[in-house]
């Protein structure tokens, strides 16, 4: 996956679009998966770093982000404030594979909506946490 930005659907065709920010390819994929089988319409746009986020936010705006914390240019709870700096009111929804209650608690203080496990990315909860945060 390149940092090359590309819009998989017409931006204009759907209201609801997701911000997936994710440099592992499997992760991607069921996040991916998860969004759309709650809004198959959606417009998805996945990014592998931080530099690909602001590159996207320069042409569209996103109504969720879901935000990996380990990327090539951003490690940790700080990826969060790096999302806010961008949009301050998107929902975020941090899906890690490094969730501990430290983690969780500072991605919270810096603005996160929810911090989610990665091993829980395919379960009901997770679906339950993308509907309650969609603004969509």
């Amino acid at each position: 996956m390149s940092d090359d930005i590309s819009f998989e659907d017409n931006a204009q065709a759907s209201p609801k679009s997701v911000l997936i920010v994710e440099d592992d390819a499997p992760d991607l994929v069921l996040a991916r998966k998860k969004v759309k089988s709650l809004w198959p319409d959606c417009v998805v746009m996945p990014v592998r770093s931080l530099k690909a986020v602001h590159k996207a936010y320069a042409k569209h705006k996103f109504d969720l982000v879901l935000l990996d914390l380990n990327l090539p240019d951003g490690f940790g709870p700080r990826t969060v404030e790096d999302i806010r700096k961008i949009d301050k009111n998107v929902p975020i929804i941090v899906v890690s594979g490094m969730v501990s209650d430290g983690t969780v608690s500072e991605c919270l203080k810096l603005g996160a909506n929810n911090v989610v496990p990665k091993s829980q990315l395919m379960g009901n909860d997770f679906f339950n946490i993308l509907k309650q945060n969609f603004s969509g």
